[in-house]
């Protein structure tokens, strides 16, 4: 088992090695930011027991009572196969629940329960401490321009995705 001086020596060791080409990637760079920043607010929201994507799901369904999973899922950028594993749990857990909807009994939406807004109320502090941890080191000015570059990286590849080019189709 390693102790807190082995993982921080093991740390330093890991961080040593050469990376290559890696350190200039993009991806990589997004991808290891996204990592130490979802680790952050992971183990805070662990304690309520929850997770970071199931904190999101419970903002969007206590802003949006009574909305279709469907609609659920393409509001959180997941598919049918991530999200209602994700409901089912919190369902399990008393924080959302199924209703058929009033007029189509065959749809279902989802509600925030009472035991769903109190972990929520929990939750936001926790999220906001962690989000002030993330922008710890950076000035209001910087972090209206790195969310301005992620939203323009985001939007630049979603539109070459897209397009005939993007998409592997011949012109």
């Amino acid at each position: 088992m390693l102790t807190s001086g082995d993982s921080a020596i093991a740390d330093d060791e890991a961080r040593s090695l050469d990376q290559g080409m890696l350190l200039g990637l993009m991806g990589r760079e997004l991808r290891v930011t996204y990592l130490a920043v979802f680790r952050t607010i992971e183990e805070r929201l662990d304690r309520l027991g929850i997770t970071p994507q199931q904190f999101a799901l419970l903002v969007v369904v206590e802003r949006n009572p009574g909305a279709r999973q469907t609609l659920l899922a393409k509001a959180r950028g997941l598919d049918k196969s991530t999200l209602v594993p994700m409901i089912d749990r919190l369902e399990r857990d008393g924080l959302l629940e199924r209703r058929p909807l009033a007029n189509d009994r065959r749809v279902r939406a989802i509600w925030i329960t009472e035991r769903g807004n109190e972990v929520l109320a929990a939750a936001i502090p926790v999220v906001r401490e962690s989000d002030e941890i993330v922008r710890g080191s950076l000035t209001e000015a910087e972090r209206a321009q790195l969310l301005n570059l992620m939203e323009k990286v985001r939007t630049g590849i979603e539109d070459r995705l897209s397009s005939p080019r993007g998409s592997g189709a011949s012109a």
